[in-house]
């Protein structure tokens, strides 16, 4: 052996560009070597051995050559330049050129994530529309910092300085949750500017808050050390079920993406339910001695379509859903746990619900009337403000006293106020949790945003309650909710259900018009309006706290399209809280000139028909002009029959000429048919269209179209009358 000894050290690989080291998350894939030489013995060397070792620590320095024909590993630069032009993503503004979250889940739950955002401004708007950043965030239940921002242009990092990041109260509106907003000022930007964000985060975002493909937590620190210990203060962020984990990612968003990774790194011990929808995505599993790591990601996705009357975003794109708990039964028995202490009913509850029930002729009655009359009663008296978030999670109901005095919560408190109540009652009553307006998929994560009340009966059947949907409606569960997954917390543990369908008979709108025309073309008619279910709603809305002359006003602006002339107008309806039966509305009127004789001829369109087609009208399939081709679903919320019937006395000798015949459509999610006919003087005009389900597939969606301008184009027909003899 030569007299001295050689010990060749790899110190690290680092990212040459970033600086980063390799072994961290976001490291990239160009590195750099760096050698040093330790030398034992005589400091002397023949120079064909110095020459050797100058060798191989080159060679080390040096990449190793990219065989022909494949393309070198991304960098942030490179990813960039591949990213392409408004051009090449439908002239968008900004284009997610790399975005990688890594979230590692600690045995108690609680989650840390290191994430990586870089995109690319493809236009002048987009320079302006992201020339300051944006992060949401809630400190009760979240931890959020922003470690690194940088603009990347011309080859070169411009590192904008996150001291600089200013942490501001989040706008709000109903819900005081004291949620708050990074934000952070940009360079000017320039068109072909990638921007850099590295951040880390930790803890959770409460159910009734969750944005767009959000639910659980954040992700991963440093990766050095036992990150599975807590560290100080990590208990204010251990997830609502502890040692649980949940999470809904979206693969899709507004801006194209060219690549997007989730990482989910689980202790071993931690098992995982995860399933895909709405389109596939790739995926990997791998596991060392202490983890399980799942990856899924996306390449060359364009943006989301965004069309009217469309469902969630969840409903549509490419999506993960995920969790660690064992079942839905499971869930639901947590979520009764944690709710167990929270109905107590104190001596000023039982005297109200003894008088609410008393009031309303039902203090002797069945389960049923008593839960209608204290849901209403709820409903009508305690208003949604979120003034007070409590634990800071969005599971855990307030007290019932708490919610009695305050008068006032979200969804989860204005539930458990008629839980209260109707345990108060003497009834078996629970809270559950649900998802307005998307559905629940099958893995049991937190899919939730809203709270409603349960009642078991008898039979072990329950029956549902919302009060939060039902002020000014004479319905126990909103017919804008239905088809809508729950899940019950019981101490048994219920599985995942489902609102039934509920069909367009459930929510007519009757309308029926009758007037008389004036030799002079004056119109002077009644309009009556009413309707059930989800329309019941709609026409208490139209009175609910407005003026009579602003009633008056309202209503006349609905009449004047069929004649701005329109006067003389009173309106008269059921009173808005009278929940003994289904909503109605009338108004009578008087339109002078409504119709002049051109040519000894008369010819004009239904003044009712109008009146239901017009925009913003209570037939809102029927209210707006669809296009001819569509892309995703239309959601249209609830179901609807519309029923008119309108009867015009003619002056006498006036006949109807040709009288036209409408087409009659029945598709599968729509129909219309309609009817004109004169006898003796009286003109029926009828028409009778229905909206057979709250969301349209795009295969179903011509036949919708056709059946519903067919109703359209026959409240555009015009009727042409002759006087008899001429």
């Amino acid at each position: 052996m030569h007299p001295f000894a050689r010990r060749v050290e790899m110190l690290e690989c680092r990212d040459p560009v970033a600086g980063r080291t390799a072994g961290s998350p976001l490291a990239l894939s160009s590195r750099e070597v760096n050698v040093r030489f330790h030398f034992s013995g005589p400091p002397r060397a023949p120079l064909a051995t110095v020459a050797l070792l100058a060798l191989a620590a080159a060679a080390l320095a040096q990449p190793a050559s990219t065989p022909p024909g494949e393309k070198p590993a991304p960098t942030p630069f490179t990813r960039l330049a591949d990213a392409g032009t408004a051009k090449d993503h439908d002239e968008a503004d900004l284009v997610v050129v790399f975005e990688h979250a890594v979230n590692r889940v600690k045995p108690s739950g609680v989650t840390y994530v290191d994430g990586y955002r870089l995109t690319k401004v493809l236009t002048s708007e987009g320079c302006r529309d992201n020339s300051v950043l944006y992060w949401h965030y809630d400190p009760q239940s979240q931890a959020l910092e922003v470690r690194e921002v940088n603009v990347l242009r011309d080859g070169a990092r411009i590192p904008v300085d996150v001291a600089t990041v200013r942490d501001l109260p989040a706008p709000q509106s109903a819900i005081y949750w004291r949620d708050r907003i990074k934000t952070l000022q940009l360079p000017r930007l320039r068109v072909g500017d990638g921007i850099e964000v590295v951040t880390f985060s930790k803890g959770f975002t409460y159910a009734l808050l969750a944005g767009d493909g959000g639910a659980a937590g954040a992700g991963a620190g440093a990766a050095g050390g036992d990150w599975m210990a807590d560290a100080p203060g990590d208990e204010k962020y251990i997830t609502p079920m502890p040692g649980e984990y949940f999470d809904i990612v979206l693969f899709a968003g507004d801006q194209p993406i060219v690549e997007k990774r989730y990482e989910l790194v689980l202790p071993r011990d931690k098992r995982l339910h995860a399933e895909n929808y709405n389109g596939a995505v790739y995926s990997s599993v791998t596991y060392d001695a202490e983890t399980t790591t799942y990856a899924w990601w996306c390449r060359d996705v364009p943006a989301r379509a965004h069309e009217p009357s469309q469902p969630d975003a969840s409903d549509l794109v490419a999506k993960v859903v995920m969790a660690t708990a064992e079942s839905w039964e499971a869930k639901s028995r947590w979520f009764f746990d944690v709710n167990r202490s929270q109905f107590e009913v104190t001596p000023e509850i039982r005297a109200k619900t003894d008088e609410v029930l008393a009031a309303a002729g039902a203090a002797g009655a069945d389960d049923l009337r008593k839960a209608k009359a204290l849901l209403h009663w709820v409903a009508q008296n305690i208003r949604y403000s979120g003034q007070t978030m409590g634990q800071g999670e969005g599971f855990t109901l307030h007290p019932g006293n708490m919610i009695f005095e305050q008068r006032s919560g979200v969804c989860k408190d204005i539930a458990g106020m008629l839980i209260t109540m109707m345990r108060a009652a003497g009834l078996d009553s629970y809270a559950a949790m649900t998802m307005a307006g998307s559905r629940i998929d099958q893995v049991p994560a937190d899919q939730f945003n809203h709270c409603v009340t349960a009642l078991r009966l008898a039979d072990g059947s329950f029956v549902m309650y919302d009060p939060t949907w039902v002020p000014f409606n004479n319905d126990i569960w909103s017919k804008r909710e239905t088809e809508q997954h729950y899940l019950i917390g019981s101490p048994q543990g219920e599985t995942l259900s489902r609102i039934a369908y509920s069909p367009a008979a459930e929510s007519p709108l009757v309308a029926r018009h009758d007037a008389v025309l004036g030799e002079d073309g004056t119109l002077t008619g009644t309009l009556r309006l009413s309707g059930g279910g989800a329309t019941d709603g709609r026409l208490r809305r139209i009175p609910n706290g407005v003026r009579r002359a602003e009633l008056v006003n309202s209503i006349a602006q609905m009449l004047a399209t069929a004649g701005a002339r329109v006067q003389d107008v009173v309106v008269t309806h059921r009173a808005v809280d009278d929940f003994s039966g289904d909503m109605w509305l009338q108004a009578t009127y008087r339109i002078p000139r409504f119709t002049a004789p051109v040519d000894d001829r008369w010819s004009f369109t239904s003044p009712l028909l109008g009146w239901l087609h017009a925009p913003g009208s209570l037939f809102g399939a029927g209210s707006q002009e669809w296009k001819k081709d569509r892309e995703t679903d239309v959601m249209l919320w609830n179901t609807q029959l519309v029923d008119a019937q309108e009867v015009l006395t003619l002056p006498r000798g006036w006949k109807l000429q040709e009288p036209p015949k409408p087409e009659s459509v029945t598709e599968t999610y729509a129909s219309f048919a309609g009817t004109v006919a004169q006898k003796d003087r009286a003109l029926t005009v009828t028409a009778r269209a229905t909206v057979d389900r709250r969301q349209v597939p795009p295969d179903g969606y011509a036949g919708f179209r056709k059946a519903v301008h067919a109703s359209r184009d026959w409240s555009k027909q015009a009727f042409t009358f002759v006087r008899e003899g001429k």
